[in-house]
């Protein structure tokens, strides 16, 4: 057996039982619990500290979302085993949403991959996304899957390599939703007339066209694979939804990740 294939069958095992006690099997430096606020399905909120796996964010955008209380979290804190029974498991079509202390914010949404190349993949799928912009255009961000399911040959590749390197690729790559019509579907950012989410406002419109957004040159410029968007292509977009949803400078959700 190679060294690659050894590591790819050990990957898989650890993916397997990470649902088991994520403070066991996460990577130390990509995951933590975060205090934040749950929004419930039925409008009620309730305060907790969410598991946060950067390096495996369909964990909590299609899978559980985990939380624990104060108590459980102190144990945690001291590196102490968290047993099953305090943690508590809300599915995405559970919870409307939840906002973390350092100020990150994620919503359910239900999105449908108009790439897809079967039926089945373009079924709407319910995802909890993070909101990156919000306003009368909203923006979320939706990261990459890395175990259990279709998983793009970068993303494999940075997954199999691992470590700090594996933290900033997948934080750093990701897809972009825009929505401007609240009772329909997000869409893909690359799949879009960015005419109908900004024309209606002719002096955004204008400054687009005459290149007085660096979005205009990111936008152009082709993903590297599949709709892939990047940091810099993220933060040009900010800059142009921000200043059409009258959003002052730098008012979006935070998007620094703590390791």
């Amino acid at each position: 057996m190679t060294s690659k294939s050894f590591t790819l069958i050990l990957l898989l095992f650890v993916g397997l039982s990470a649902n088991a006690n994520p403070f066991e099997d996460a990577p130390a430096t990509c995951s933590d619990y975060h205090k934040g606020t749950i929004t419930l399905k039925n409008g009620k909120t309730k305060e907790a500290y969410i598991f946060i796996d950067n390096c495996n964010p369909h964990n909590f955008q299609q899978g559980n979302i985990i939380t624990i209380g104060e108590k459980a979290f102190k144990k945690y804190k001291k590196g102490k085993r968290i047993k099953k029974k305090v943690m508590e498991k809300y599915k995405v079509k559970q919870i409307r949403g939840f906002v973390l202390d350092n100020g990150r914010e994620f919503r359910q949404v239900k999105y449908v991959n108009l790439s897809a190349t079967t039926k089945v993949g373009m079924l709407p799928k319910r995802f909890m996304l993070e909101v990156v912009a919000d306003g009368d255009i909203t923006v979320f961000r939706k990261f990459y899957r890395t175990q259990n399911g279709f998983i793009h040959k970068p993303v494999m590749d940075s997954k199999l390599e691992g470590g700090n390197e594996h933290l900033e690729f997948i934080t750093n790559n990701f897809e972009l939703l825009v929505q401007k019509d609240k009772d329909k579907n997000p869409r893909n950012i690359r799949n879009v007339n960015l005419k109908n989410y900004i024309g209606d406002k002719p002096g955004i419109d204008d400054k687009y066209l005459n290149g007085d957004y660096e979005f205009r040159v990111q936008f152009q410029r082709p993903s590297t694979f599949a709709s892939n968007c990047d940091t810099p292509f993220m933060e040009a977009l900010l800059e142009l939804v921000n200043e059409y949803n009258e959003q002052p400078k730098g008012g979006y959700a935070n998007t620094v990740f703590e390791n």
